[in-house]
């Protein structure tokens, strides 16, 4: 297998299962997936902020995490219940207002997303990625 330098060291590439040769560092998936999957997100909760309740268009209207995907992994990260359509007010001058989006989502839905967050961290492969951006590419 070829080496190549990217810009953050050396890279091995891998054959994936169809014996092509990856060229796709995780990074560029990670953020193609993330388009797709807040694009999802928004639509599903269609301009309205899940926690106050006011429409928002544009780049005023984000998709926000309850658990910050700091801190949460790409199993949060991605994860439908823990990421809602939120106004620019909730989710950057508020700072995610986590204690409002706690109460909307409800007792059993925040001890389930805490539950999948203490759990040790899957890591998400090529094909992880691949899939899912072909998922939530299709549901638009």
């Amino acid at each position: 297998m070829k080496k190549t330098a990217l810009k953050r060291g050396t890279v091995q590439l891998k054959k994936t299962k169809l014996g092509k040769v990856s060229k796709t560092p995780i990074g560029k998936l990670k953020k193609k997936l993330w388009l797709v999957f807040s694009l999802y997100i928004r639509t599903r909760d269609k301009n309205i902020c899940f926690i106050c309740n006011k429409s928002a268009t544009g780049s005023a209207y984000h998709a926000g995490h309850f658990i910050p995907k700091s801190v949460g992994g790409a199993d949060l990260y991605f994860h439908e219940d823990n990421v809602h359509g939120c106004c620019y007010h909730c989710n950057i001058n508020l700072g995610g207002n986590l204690y409002e989006y706690g109460i909307k989502l409800g007792k059993d839905k925040c001890d389930e997303l805490y539950l999948i967050k203490n759990k040790s961290f899957s890591k998400w492969t090529e094909e992880i990625y691949l899939s899912k951006i072909k998922h939530y590419s299709n549901l638009k």
